[in-house]
């Protein structure tokens, strides 16, 4: 009976302070955003830099990294004199879709500021407008609407408005690449040039892009054979967090939370991601939290208790697997993502690669001519990095997740 009631006391004080465990502020599926977003003043700086130039921007950034929490955080904090839109366009499966959510959003944000939206509501109805609906959607009295002349007659207008509007498409190398399958690659082709069109007409110089993806639109123009299309744009990279960044974002979302991590500890989980990206430091520390609180509510970190949450992860691997599903069709053909699906498992195995052996596996995919930009965009992507004519892994998370997936190298050589 003693031990019955003690174990139940137990329980009891286990519930008790399971009610008060605080979690850390940790998301790993949506972006990041208010106090769970690590912002980097210098990033933002960059951006600004360039966009009161009227540069247009190609945000480069490995998947992960957090380049939607930082386009986000652009929008909420813009500058004053300019009207600023984010939106998610990969839905858009043709030229006519994209066409019509760039020339919606435009509609959109114009109307939010009082003495341009009776310039353009007078001009919606020259444009023969039958309604602005509540959600922003917009009427018209014809039923098919060519949103491309559309598009361009309203930047048009932007020339006499005394802001400049800026617009961060998230997912676009997404919908070009579906634009060439769905439409054909001469539409995407010309998708691209009326883009780059915009982008050179003075008319226009009210009006800024920010193209983003997650896939590098080096590549889907390269596929299309006209790398010259964006070499206006340019390019900011997202890069990885620095160490002290990283224990700056790991004090960050663990302020004020039951779990402790000592400084021993910081140190050790940084060690054991390597690659410091927002999203894996989410992940550690979110799955360390949760270890803890089974743990009877216990609140010091210790080292087992990371390598414990880095095994978890490999497991709970929804999220990683997005790393190689990101190399097939429709990005990449069959013999294209069996070359690099080799390459990334020999790294695995055998934590390098070298490059006679990268021309020998080209060989086997048939990829002779194409191998080296494959290379590149493994690089470019995040997956590997270039280290004295080497190949390795750039996350030691994502090289035990490759392994695990592809546990017999030699018999897939």
């Amino acid at each position: 009976m003693k031990i019955l009631l003690r174990t139940f006391a137990n329980k009891i004080i286990v519930m008790e302070k399971e009610s008060n465990w605080i979690h850390p502020k940790t998301i790993t599926g949506p972006p990041a955003e208010g106090d769970y977003f690590f912002r980097r003043d210098y990033i933002n700086d960059e951006f600004w830099k360039e966009i009161e130039k009227g540069s247009h921007v190609l945000f480069i950034a490995p998947r992960r990294v957090g380049k939607t929490s930082v386009m986000k955080d652009l929008v909420k904090n813009k500058k004053v004199g300019f009207l600023c839109r984010y939106d998610n366009i990969e839905a858009d499966c043709n030229q006519n879709q994209l066409f019509k959510r760039i020339f919606l959003l435009l509609i959109n944000e114009l109307n939010t500021v009082n003495k341009v939206k009776k310039k353009i509501g007078n001009w919606l109805k020259g444009r023969g407008i039958a309604e602005i609906n509540v959600d922003g959607s917009v009427k018209f009295i014809s039923k098919k609407i060519d949103y491309k002349t559309e598009l361009l007659s309203v930047l048009g207008e932007l020339k006499s408005i005394d802001q400049r509007v800026v617009l961060f498409l998230d997912e676009f190398p997404e919908v070009i690449n579906a634009i060439a399958r769905n439409d054909s690659k001469e539409k995407a082709i010309e998708t691209l040039h009326t883009i780059r069109e915009i982008r050179y007409d003075d008319d226009f110089s009210n009006f800024i892009l920010v193209l983003a993806g997650s896939i590098g639109l080096d590549n889907v123009v390269n596929d299309l054979d006209r790398p010259k299309l964006i070499n206006d744009l340019h390019r900011i990279k997202l890069p990885a967090l620095s160490k002290e960044e990283a224990r700056q974002m790991i004090r960050q979302i663990t302020k004020g939370a039951t779990m402790e991590i000592k400084a021993e500890q910081e140190i050790y989980i940084i060690n054991k991601l390597g690659q410091l990206i927002p999203y894996f430091i989410q992940s550690m520390i979110e799955e360390c939290n949760r270890i803890l609180q089974r743990d009877s509510c216990r609140p010091l970190l210790e080292n087992k208790d990371v390598d414990l949450a880095f095994n978890h992860l490999l497991k709970q691997d929804e999220n990683l697997k997005d790393w190689k599903s990101r190399l097939k069709e429709p990005y990449l053909t069959k013999n294209k993502f069996s070359f690099c699906n080799n390459i990334l498992t020999h790294c695995a195995h055998k934590d390098k690669i070298f490059i006679q052996e990268i021309y020998d596996i080209s060989a086997k995919w048939k990829q002779q001519e194409d191998y080296m930009e494959l290379m590149q965009m493994l690089v470019r992507d995040g997956y590997l990095f270039e280290e004295k004519e080497t190949y390795v892994f750039l996350s030691p998370l994502l090289k035990a997740w490759w392994k695990r997936q592809h546990p017999e190298y030699e018999l897939n050589k």
